[in-house]
């Protein structure tokens, strides 16, 4: 992204996410939002999976959206590489 483009929560969602990985943002605010503070991931950084209902997944590692991509072994989302 260029300094004059604007940078939302959605923009934010690394491809091929894992469709399993839920936040927060989602519940309480818009992915179109403008983010203006510098973060690297969507969302207020309370992230959890569908799969076990918990901040960890079915392989035991963290659920952060950077992670929870393809590649990793619980992932369900389509593999875009």
């Amino acid at each position: 992204m260029t300094g004059t483009e604007k940078v939302t929560h959605r923009s934010l969602v690394p491809r091929g996410m894992c469709p399993n990985l839920v936040m927060k943002h989602l519940l309480t605010h818009q992915m179109d939002e403008e983010v203006r503070d510098g973060r690297a991931e969507p969302g207020d950084g309370y992230y959890w999976c569908l799969r076990t209902c918990t901040a960890i997944g079915p392989d035991d590692e963290l659920v952060r959206p950077g992670r929870c991509v393809p590649g990793r072994a619980c992932h369900e989302g389509p593999d875009l590489s």
